[in-house]
């Protein structure tokens, strides 16, 4: 290139400016801007730029399976996947990560990059002729199964419990092999879920007492939470991650048919009530004692969405109290997060 020829003119943006633009974009275009450069992809990957997009999102959204034309209100958003033999299964989520557990594999999947990885769970599937036909929609092999992140080491693990063989493992994702796990101090119930909440991992046990046992992710070892609400303790009551803290909700009918909703703190020394949902305006053809309900996520209005057997997302509002159906037609997984770290490779 001779002197006479002058280069092309170019600007520079620094990246914390470049950030600040591609926090405000739609996801889908985020994809394809990590094509244009190294620095553009090390920003959209890092889990900086993850978090800070969390704080800007301005609902919460939810993920749903299958084809609906609900697309959400003014207070929530939904995304969908298209409905097949995976992801109509139990699941667990965690930061916007869905893990499947099916027969003979546990996947986990990415909805916002679309990536998944599936891990074999070797031939233990022991018992699953003797469970109950209404509990076989729960988990694969009758396992107590669960799924989280180890918030300091940033990993995703996934846990698995078989108590008839005395078989306790527990595997990182970025890993891909199942490791074995000591003993839990006591049983918890394969039919329930778990919960993950700010890196442990927790399950309810009802049928021999009421008791929480949780996992810590990073030390790897069991623990018992001491603390318990005040439960009527229904075959309804469930654990779920209810705006980063760990909740318990139940129904019953006393005097009316209600919902009660607790939180517990984060030194899990109490347990505070959040919400008391009166049931008696809700239509349940087919009886209340069939029905249960599952909180979903709280808008930034404060009102209260739930998810119900019937298919129905259901809406409170706490200061009227006034219960609402907002869509009667839709297949829930989970609340959903944005998560646009790429789960890697998948390990042979």
């Amino acid at each position: 290139m001779g002197e006479e020829e002058k280069k092309p003119n170019s600007v520079y943006i620094v990246a914390e400016l470049v950030e600040d633009i591609l926090l405000r974009l739609p996801l889908k275009p985020l994809f394809k801007f990590k094509a244009v450069s190294k620095q553009w992809k090390s920003i959209l990957e890092s889990k900086i730029f993850v978090e800070r997009r969390k704080s800007v999102q301005k609902k919460p959204k939810i993920l749903a399976v299958g084809d609906s034309l609900f697309q959400g209100d003014a207070e929530i958003d939904v995304d969908y996947l298209q409905s097949n033999e995976v992801t109509t299964r139990p699941s667990l989520t965690c930061d916007g990560l869905v893990c499947i557990p099916v027969p003979d594999w546990v996947y986990v999947l990415n909805p916002s990059t679309r990536e998944f990885l599936r891990f074999p769970t070797g031939p233990y599937d022991y018992g699953v002729e003797l469970v109950p036909q209404a509990w076989r929609n729960i988990f694969p092999g009758y396992w107590a199964m669960g799924f989280g992140k180890d918030e300091v080491e940033g990993s995703y693990k996934v846990v698995r419990i078989l108590y008839d063989f005395n078989f306790f493992e527990i595997l990182d994702v970025n890993i891909g092999e199942w490791r074995k796990l000591s003993p839990s101090p006591y049983k918890v119930e394969q039919t329930r879920k778990s919960a993950c909440v700010n890196g442990s991992i927790y399950w309810l046990d009802m049928r021999h007492r009421f008791k929480i046992l949780a996992l810590d992710l990073h030390t790897e070892e069991f623990r018992d939470v001491s603390a318990l609400p005040p439960l009527r303790y229904t075959a309804a009551s469930q654990l779920v991650n209810l705006e980063d803290r760990l909740a318990i909700s139940d129904t019953c009918f006393i005097l009316e048919w209600a919902m009660e909703i607790w939180a517990m703190d984060a030194q899990e020394e109490s347990w505070t009530m959040t919400h008391f949902i009166s049931l008696s305006t809700v239509k349940c053809p087919t009886g209340y004692w069939t029905r249960w309900f599952t909180p979903v996520a709280v808008s930034k209005e404060g009102n209260l969405f739930l998810h119900d057997s019937g298919k129905r997302l259901l809406k409170y509002y706490p200061h009227t109290d006034y219960l609402s159906c907002v869509s009667s037609d839709i297949s829930f997984i989970s609340p959903f997060e944005e998560n646009l770290v790429p789960l890697g490779s998948q390990p042979e």
